[in-house]
């Protein structure tokens, strides 16, 4: 299935953004304008399914960015139909996903955005994560700067969202090709990142 043109995308986010604030009618934004032009990957803590619309609706960009997203939500019916319309593309959680992995260089090589929840699945407020280290593993082969995303933790009903664009920063290795304790490295070091966006909110 090909991506909605840009202006279903327009009417999808609208849409979904309008739903999202009758449940949490006050979001602040801060940090939008740390979105570079061209390729950048977005990483943002993951708490809830409405993360990445959250995440897509505040970054207000002109085109669709790429989402990675685990299998089991394609998989769905009319969710699949939706998300993968939204630019969502499947990984696979349980081991190496080299298709996924392609995929993700492919989009930044063609100069668009991408979007992923390094800790792979939602994590609540206060609760230990093991992130993945496939955004340093793409941002490091591609040489692509990452944007730390932080987007409220807690969610309580018709309480504010705050979603909050870091700086972005380019992961510096030793080697062309970063070694696994490396990725390790920079994974948890883009984790902090992350979560100091959401320090005093």
């Amino acid at each position: 299935m090909k991506m909605f043109s840009a202006r279903t995308y327009r009417f999808y986010r609208a849409l979904l953004l309008i739903l999202n604030r009758i449940i949490h009618p006050v979001v602040h934004v801060a940090g939008r304008e740390n979105i570079p032009e061209g390729p950048v990957i977005l990483a943002g803590n993951h708490s809830s399914i409405s993360d990445p619309i959250w995440i897509i609706a505040c970054a207000d960009l002109p085109v669709i960015p790429r989402t990675m997203a685990k299998k089991e939500l394609l998989e769905k019916p009319i969710l699949g139909w939706l998300l993968r319309g939204l630019g969502v593309f499947p990984v696979d959680r349980e081991g190496s996903d080299v298709g996924a992995i392609k995929t993700a260089m492919k989009t930044i090589r063609e100069g668009s955005k991408l979007l992923i929840f390094p800790e792979g699945t939602r994590v609540r407020r206060g609760k230990k994560s093991e992130p993945h280290n496939g955004v340093m593993l793409i941002a490091t082969r591609t040489q692509t700067k990452v944007l730390p995303v932080y987007v409220t933790a807690k969610k309580k009903l018709f309480r504010k969202i705050d979603v909050v664009f870091g700086e972005p920063y380019l992961p510096q290795t030793a080697e062309k090709r970063a070694t696994e304790q490396e990725l390790t490295a920079l994974t948890e070091e883009m984790m902090k990142k992350i979560y100091s966006l959401g320090e005093g909110l």
